[in-house]
Formats: C-alpha cells, sequence, structure tokens
C-alpha cells in the first residue's frame, strides 16, 4: 500500500513584512505577539511540516489578523494576496495559498479574486463566512463565489467572531470562542446549502471548519433540511468538504460517520 501525503488545509502564516493587528494605543495580547512570532517563520514552518511528516501546507490568512475593522479592504488584499504569491514563490515544492479576498466585496473583490489566482497563481479563495448581519449566501457574496466556481478552485470559509454572539459567550473563554465562531461556520454553511447557490454554482467546492461540522448533522437524510449534495448525471456530486482539525479518532469517526451515508 503507497502511503498517503498528509496536506494541512489550514496553516495561519503572515508573509515577511506583515505583524498581528492591534488597535492603535492598545499592546498586542500576549498570546498573538508569540503566535505572531511563530506564523511568520518560513523555515520553521517547513521543519515543523518535516517533523509532523506533512507534505504539503495550504497557507491563509484572515483579514481581522492584519487589518482594522475601517481598514480599505481592496487594498490591504491586494497587498497581502502579492506577498502571499511571493512566500510560495520561496518553497513551490511544500506550499500552496489561498487568496485573501473581501468575501462581501461585490465585483471589485471578484476583480481581486479573479486577479489572484490567474495572474499569481493562488491556489482558491480565503473568505470570511459572515460580515455583520450577513452570511456568505448574501448577493454581495455572489461575485466572489460565482469566480471561484468558474475558475474550479476552492474556497475556505473561516470563521469570525460574531457579534454579539461572542460578547454573550466571552464568559466561558476559550470554549466560548470555539462556540460562537463554530456557530457562524455552520450557519453559513446551511445557508449556501438552503439558499440554491449550490443548484446556481454546480461547480462550487466550499471547505469549513471542524468547529462548524454541527452544519452536517442537520442536513440530509438525517433533519429536516436538503441534502448537502445534489444529483448529478454522473451521480452524487460533492459540495462541500471539512477541514480535520482534532485528529482524535473519535472525531473522524463523527465525521466519517456525518458524510459515508449520505457519499455511498
Amino acid at each position: 500500500m503507497s502511503r498517503l501525503d498528509i496536506v494541512d488545509f489550514h496553516t495561519h502564516f503572515l508573509p515577511k513584512g506583515w505583524e498581528v493587528y492591534h488597535a492603535p494605543g492598545r499592546p498586542l495580547d500576549p498570546l498573538w505577539a508569540r503566535i505572531g512570532t511563530k506564523i511568520s517563520d518560513l523555515d520553521a514552518l517547513i521543519a515543523d511540516s518535516d517533523a509532523a511528516g506533512i507534505a504539503l501546507r495550504v497557507i491563509g490568512v484572515a483579514h481581522s489578523m492584519v487589518a482594522g475593522p475601517d481598514a480599505d479592504l481592496g487594498s490591504v488584499t491586494r497587498r497581502l494576496n502579492d506577498d502571499l504569491a511571493a512566500t510560495v514563490a520561496r518553497r513551490p515544492d511544500r506550499l500552496f495559498a489561498l487568496a485573501t479576498v473581501d468575501a462581501f466585496g461585490g465585483e471589485a473583490a471578484a476583480a481581486e479574486a479573479r486577479r489572484a489566482i490567474i495572474e499569481l497563481n493562488l491556489s482558491g479563495l480565503f473568505l470570511d463566512s459572515a460580515k455583520g448581519d450577513r452570511l456568505i449566501e448574501a448577493p454581495e457574496a455572489r461575485p466572489v463565489l460565482r469566480v471561484a466556481a468558474e475558475l474550479g478552485v476552492p474556497v475556505f470559509l473561516h470563521p469570525i467572531n460574531p457579534e454579539p454572539l461572542a460578547t454573550q459567550l466571552s464568559g466561558l473563554g476559550r470554549l466560548g470562542t470555539r462556540l460562537s465562531r463554530g456557530t457562524i461556520n455552520a450557519a453559513a454553511a446551511i445557508s449556501l446549502v438552503t439558499s440554491g447557490v449550490f443548484e446556481e454554482l454546480p461547480e462550487l467546492r466550499v471547505v469549513i471548519t471542524a468547529l462548524g461540522v454541527s452544519a452536517l448533522a442537520l442536513t440530509g437524510p438525517f433533519g429536516e433540511l436538503p441534502s448537502i449534495f445534489t444529483d448529478a448525471p454522473a451521480g452524487k456530486r460533492r459540495h462541500l468538504y471539512i477541514d480535520i482539525m482534532p485528529s482524535e479518532a473519535r472525531f473522524i469517526r463523527f465525521v466519517t460517520g456525518l458524510l459515508a451515508p449520505i457519499m455511498f
């Protein structure tokens, strides 16, 4: 039996010259200061990959990690995508990168998505799963999703800290953060299933994080929502994928137990 290569699809990495954002006049949280140092060292990333037996890393950057809430996201993403492409060029044998794009930026964001994939040769799109009271199925996000479907690249829906839920659950510490971020990621996935986006864009492929895996338990034959898969001439067409973050066997059994009856 041949060995399967391990690909880490969810690796945060800051290109050279970028730092973790913090509000002016406020010190950077010590935890994020340590994280910022660890995720900006390319040699350390490759060494870590070697030690863990990871063949390839897919790097990506969330808006909130590098830019304030009032930043010009168009300008930020263009520079960031240029620098992500330059990072991949340093180790093309070990790295791919997802282009950071403002999912709700309409046609301007779609143009940047197209540039990043076609001109910079990035491998997919890194999108926030929600913004304010809008989920990813909102009309403003459709141009960006359409580009991903047209070019045949994956979309990674990354969680955000949704308000007011994040504040309401803040007393639970890190568990509250995971619950609020997982809830918004799950809601984004369900919104794609129920809104007709997958029917409109049958080539769209979306990856959600393990935090949002609860969405699958509410779809298909196990719940009242439509299946996450639609019929296609060649059989069942897959649209939704899961980023397996926890490596515990019980979690993998849970996810495969949800997917297998639908897939096969």
